[in-house]
């Protein structure tokens, strides 16, 4: 999965609704909130939770989320 660059926006309007968007992938997943995890006021869908714990450390875009995640808290 291709991790893609962050919106400044961090939530989607949707019919009066807000909908939260992923920090890493910018997409709004299917399941709105509940679709992923919130840290402090960052969204990260399951599928980038997913994929980040995944990765072999060492790896070029293992170190480049770990600076990402460095940067939320």
């Amino acid at each position: 999965m291709e991790i893609m660059k962050t919106c400044g926006n961090s939530q989607a309007r949707t019919a009066g609704m807000v909908l939260p968007r992923c920090h890493f992938c910018g997409q709004v997943p299917e399941k709105g909130i509940r679709g992923g995890i919130k840290i402090r006021k960052v969204f990260i869908c399951d599928r980038c939770e997913s994929h980040i714990v995944s990765l072999q450390t060492g790896c070029s875009e293992y170190r480049y989320l770990l600076e990402k995640l460095k940067k939320i808290w």
